[in-house]
């Protein structure tokens, strides 16, 4: 059992407030494969960041589809 703790308690002492940086990062950049573990193992699991991370890809779509309306 310890080991179970020792190699999976970060995953989940991590809080949403992280997640959810994590998850506008990922809009900036290509997350680790340490994070993207982690982000993913927490989506399994919260739906409050599944909603957060739809929210955040749904404004990135809008903006792009702003930008282009107004360069035409």
């Amino acid at each position: 059992m310890r080991f179970v703790t020792r190699v999976f308690g970060p995953v989940f002492s991590r809080s949403c407030r992280e997640m959810s940086r994590l998850i506008s990062e990922s809009r900036d950049r290509r997350l680790g494969p340490g994070e993207r573990i982690l982000l993913r193992f927490h989506l399994g699991m919260c739906d409050a960041c599944r909603r957060y991370r739809q929210q955040v890809r749904f404004m990135s779509r809008a903006m792009g589809r702003w930008r282009r309306y107004t360069e035409e």
